[in-house]
């Protein structure tokens, strides 16, 4: 080879590649905010970035499951807030209707007092949000009752659904979320006949004794009202512990993200300054060996064949 012909020129072209090999990664690193921005960045990592990703993206959705879950039951709980207060109005009524001095008249009052309540109920127990019935069970399509006092019990069944749908928490956990508008209003035995505590049917035989002017009637009824008052109770502490379940759910899923983006950001992230270093690190070597190679006296072939 020909001494002096340039032949240095792959090395230092190499290496000029390299040096701008590191710029591109270092303004990808500053554009992005990203150590790793494909594979080759860090092969070594990808594997473990993708655990977290996707262990991060299953947490998320655990999260919003628990938010919408969490909006739904506490819709439900404000409806039973609002049955426990009607249920107090109707131990009133059965107390004023039970008295010894109440007249037929007076009681025929109450009674359509009573049948007005019946219907409040029956609109709690169909409450409805975002088109679905939260009491609604596996059907939260059908409506679960519609008000007819000219049949026992003063309502008819529209749903007779089920609740069976779970709720996973990023522990694992489950629970079924919501209770049934039967459950909580319509309680059955076994074969099928009104439980005690019945809602529905002690609101219908309540109003149906005061409309009779049966004061053993309405006594009676009145006992009904109170086993009433029990079945809500437990349907509210029910909903109570739901919501608590929700929320501490809802806390161990932020917190388990927290931990999670953490160690991902560890793996992934960029070190701005670091970055910054090398880009000026990198464009100062490429312009310094731009500058040197422009100097040297480099002779082509045909500066031999003058």
């Amino acid at each position: 080879m020909l001494a002096g012909l340039n032949a240095f020129n792959p090395t230092f072209l190499t290496d000029l590649t390299a040096a701008e090999s590191r710029i591109n990664k270092a303004n990808r690193e500053l554009s992005s905010g990203l150590r790793v921005n494909q594979a080759s960045d860090d092969p070594a990592a990808i594997g473990a970035i993708l655990g977290f990703q996707s262990q991060f993206e299953q947490v998320t959705q655990v999260q919003s499951n628990l938010a919408q879950a969490t909006t739904v039951a506490n819709v439900g709980d404000s409806a039973l807030t609002s049955a426990s207060t009607i249920l107090d109005q109707l131990t009133s009524i059965a107390a004023q209707g039970a008295n010894f001095t109440a007249t037929a008249a007076s009681r025929s009052t109450l009674a359509q007092q009573v049948q007005g309540i019946a219907k409040q109920l029956v609109s709690l127990a169909n409450t409805n949000f975002s088109g679905r019935y939260v009491f609604g069970g596996d059907d939260p399509n059908t409506q679960p009752y519609t008000f007819n006092w000219s049949v026992p019990g003063g309502v008819v069944r529209n749903n007779t659904a089920g609740n069976t749908a779970t709720l996973t928490n990023s522990d694992g956990e489950t629970l079924v979320p919501g209770q049934t508008a039967q459950q909580v209003f319509d309680a059955q035995n076994a074969n099928g006949s009104p439980a005690a505590g019945n809602i529905f049917q002690s609101v219908y035989a309540l109003g149906q004794a005061l409309q009779n002017n049966d004061q053993a009637g309405v006594a009676a009824a009145a006992t009904s009202i109170h086993a009433s008052v029990a079945q809500l109770g437990q349907a509210t502490t029910t909903s109570g512990e739901t919501l608590n379940w929700l929320q501490q759910s809802s806390d161990a899923a932020t917190s388990k993200l927290t931990n999670l983006q953490t160690q991902l950001s560890g793996l992934r992230d960029a070190d701005a300054a670091k970055a910054a270093t090398d880009l000026s690190t990198a464009e100062t070597a490429v312009s310094a060996a731009i500058a040197a190679h422009g100097t040297l006296n480099i002779k082509s072939l045909f500066s031999y064949l003058g």
